[in-house]
């Protein structure tokens, strides 16, 4: 194994990893699937940040990350208990696109009730 590096053996582990988190989770019923997706999607994401950042991972940080059981759940399992500002975003959003639709909807029902009191049922086009 000679010329085998830090590096590499990193890749290898998390590659590892993550085909045993891959092979682990498509032997679960369908449903508990769709209940993993969050799951999923970040181990899926820590997975491939971890690719892309190793060549500027220190040598040091990478040995400690070696010494662990298992990198990927480590990971994940401490993600769970930080504040997930991606869903207050999303959360900010869906309220921001609720007031727009009940606005237009407002303005379409105002529309449709003047058109039904002229008669002319073109709100637009009656003055």
């Amino acid at each position: 194994m000679e010329g085998y590096s830090v590096r590499e053996h990193f890749m290898d582990r998390i590659y590892g990893e993550y085909q045993e988190y891959k092979a682990s989770v498509l032997s679960c019923p369908n449903a508990e699937i769709f209940g993993r997706c969050y799951e999923i999607d970040v181990m899926v994401n820590f997975y491939e940040i971890l690719v892309d950042i190793v060549d500027s991972l220190a040598e040091r940080t990478i040995t400690a990350l070696l010494q662990r059981k298992n990198i990927l759940t480590e990971l994940y399992n401490a993600w769970l208990k930080k504040d997930d500002c991606n869903y207050r975003e999303m959360e900010s959003h869906v309220k921001d696109e609720a007031e727009n639709m009940t606005e237009k909807f407002t303005i379409i029902q105002k529309g449709e009730s003047h058109g039904k009191k002229c008669g002319c049922g073109k709100a637009a086009e009656c003055g």
